[in-house]
C-alpha cells in the first residue's frame, strides 16, 4: 500500500503518523513545500515576544526526526502541483532542486491546510506589511522588531491571532492600534461578550477601532500610515494583516474534487473526498456542526489533529468517523482567558432556534481566598425544550476549565437545569459551593418560564 499525504503540520502529520502505527507495512511518504513539517501555529505569537525564547520549542518535529521516529518518508520543499485522481498519481515539484516526479499513489490525503486573506488594498505591496501563518513568517516579523525598535503598530483584524498578537506586542513594548471592519472585535462572539474584551484591551493600552475598514497603506517604500475607511489616519512602523484565513482548496479543484458549500473540500463523516480513495483533513475541509447538523467551516489545530487521527485510520483500511465540531476555542487576550463552544446568540437565531440566554458573573474561587478573580459566563439555551445551545465564557482565571465543561455537556444534549444537578468539585482554593455554572444554568432556565 502506498499512501501519499499532501501537507504536514496538525493533519498530515497525525495522519501519517496513525496509517504507520496501524498499518506498518505501508509506504508513506509526506509532501511539504514549507521547511518546516510540525510546528505549533498557536505558539507563534509567543515566540515572536520571546515569551517562548527558542524557535526550536514551537517546532513540534524536524522532518529528519519525524521521518526517524515515525518510520515514514518525508519530503519537505516538496510541492505537489497536481492531482490526477482517476490515475491515481500525484505531480510533486522538488523545490530544492527544480526537478518534477510523478507518483504513485493507493491512497491519498490532502491536507494543504489554509493561508492568511491578503485583500487588494491599496499600498499593500510596501514593505513591512506582514502575515502570519508558519514559523518562517513569524521569524521575520521577529526580526524586524529586533531589528527596527519599532515603537507603533496597526493589526488589522480583530479575531483570536490578532488578538493575540496585539498582546504580545505589547510585550515588546510597542504600541497597538488594532481596526476591526465589523462593529465589534471577536465577531464569533454575543456583543456584549466582546464588549469585555475590548474594554480590557483599552485598559491595557491598545487603541480599538472598529466599524471602520482600511482604506489604503501610505509611505515611501515601508508603510508610514494606515488610511482607514472613515478617513483617519494611523501612524505606524509596521502592519499586521490577520483579517482571516481561506482553505487552501486550488489542487483539489483543478483535480475536480467536489468543494461544499462554505468553499472548502466537501468530506463525508470518514473524511472521503468525491475522488476514490482521496480523503481530506484540516483546515482545507469543511465539517459538520453537531448542534444544526449544518455544514461549517471553522479551522482550528484542535480539529485537525482529531481529523489526522481519524483520516489515518481510514487510510489503514480500518473504519472510523469525525462526529463532527462544536467549534469550542479559547485564546489569551492580555489577562484573559476568552472561551466559546457551541452558538452564539445570533447563529443560533439564524439557524432557526428561539433562544433565552443569561449572563452571570461569578468568581474562580472562594472570595475570601487570596486572588479571587471574576469569570462572565454566558449560555444559549433553546426556550423550548432548556437544551444548552452554548456558551461564552471570559475571566482571568479558570475559562478553560469552565468551556470545557460546558462543551461537554453540550455534547450530551444537557439542558440548563441540569447543569445544578452536576457534581462538581469544591474546596476554597479552586472554587465555590454553587458553581458559576449551576448559577447560569438556574438562571436560563428561569428565563424559560
Amino acid at each position: 500500500m502506498k499512501i501519499a499525504v499532501i501537507g504536514g503540520v496538525a493533519a498530515g502529520t497525525s495522519a501519517a503518523a496513525r496509517a504507520k502505527r496501524k498499518m506498518p507495512e505501508a509506504e508513506i511518504t509526506i509532501f511539504e513545500q514549507d521547511t518546516d513539517i510540525s510546528y505549533s501555529g498557536c505558539g507563534l505569537p509567543y515566540y515572536i515576544s520571546d515569551l517562548i525564547e527558542d524557535r526550536e520549542d514551537v517546532i513540534i518535529y524536524t522532518p529528519q526526526r519525524f521521518a526517524e521516529k515515525k518510520e515514514v518518508v518525508v519530503k519537505s520543499q516538496h510541492q505537489v502541483q497536481e492531482i490526477k485522481p482517476q490515475a491515481k498519481k500525484i505531480i510533486v515539484k522538488d523545490l530544492k532542486n527544480d526537478k518534477i516526479q510523478e507518483v504513485d499513489y493507493d491512497k491519498l490525503l490532502i491536507s494543504t491546510g489554509a493561508s492568511p486573506i491578503e485583500p487588494p488594498i491599496d499600498g499593500s505591496e510596501l514593505e513591512n506589511i506582514f502575515t502570519l501563518r508558519n514559523v518562517n513568517s513569524a521569524d521575520k516579523i521577529k526580526d524586524f522588531i529586533a531589528t527596527n525598535n519599532p515603537q507603533q503598530a496597526v493589526v488589522i483584524g480583530g479575531g483570536y491571532i490578532g488578538l493575540e498578537m496585539a498582546e504580545n506586542l505589547l510585550e515588546s513594548n510597542i504600541d497597538v492600534t488594532v481596526v476591526e471592519q465589523a462593529k465589534q472585535i471577536l465577531t464569533n462572539f454575543d456583543e456584549d461578550m466582546a464588549n469585555i474584551v475590548e474594554d480590557h484591551l483599552v485598559d491595557k493600552g491598545v487603541d480599538v477601532v472598529t466599524n471602520d475598514g482600511v482604506e489604503k497603506f501610505v509611505g515611501e517604500e515601508t508603510v508610514e500610515k494606515v488610511i482607514t475607511a472613515s478617513g483617519e489616519e494611523i501612524e505606524t512602523d509596521f502592519v499586521l494583516l490577520s483579517i482571516g484565513v481561506k482553505p487552501n482548496v486550488e489542487l483539489a479543484q483543478e483535480a475536480g474534487i467536489e468543494l461544499g458549500e462554505t468553499g472548502a473540500i466537501k468530506v463525508n463523516s470518514k473524511l472521503e473526498t468525491s475522488a476514490p480513495d482521496v480523503y481530506a483533513a484540516g483546515d482545507c475541509v469543511e465539517t459538520k456542526h453537531m448542534i444544526t447538523d449544518e455544514a461549517v467551516w471553522i479551522p482550528l489545530g484542535s480539529t485537525a489533529n482529531k481529523q489526522g487521527r481519524v483520516a489515518g485510520s481510514n487510510l489503514a483500511n480500518l473504519d472510523d468517523e469525525f462526529k463532527g465540531v462544536l467549534g469550542t476555542a479559547i485564546s489569551k487576550v492580555c489577562d484573559l482567558g476568552v472561551a466559546r463552544t457551541g452558538l452564539t446568540v445570533k447563529e443560533a437565531e439564524d439557524a432557526g432556534y428561539q433562544v433565552v440566554s443569561s449572563q452571570i458573573k461569578t468568581r474562580n474561587h472562594a472570595g475570601y481566598y487570596p486572588n479571587a478573580k471574576i469569570l462572565t459566563i454566558k449560555l444559549v439555551v433553546e426556550e423550548e425544550t432548556g437544551l444548552i445551545l452554548g456558551a461564552q465564557v471570559i475571566g482571568e482565571e479558570d475559562a478553560d476549565k469552565k468551556i470545557d465543561v460546558l462543551a461537554t455537556a453540550i455534547y450530551n444534549e444537557m439542558k440548563a437545569d441540569e447543569l445544578i444537578e452536576l457534581d462538581l468539585s469544591y474546596a476554597p482554593p479552586f472554587s465555590i459551593p454553587k458553581d458559576g455554572l449551576m448559577v447560569a444554568g438556574i438562571v436560563a432556565d428561569k428565563k424559560r418560564q
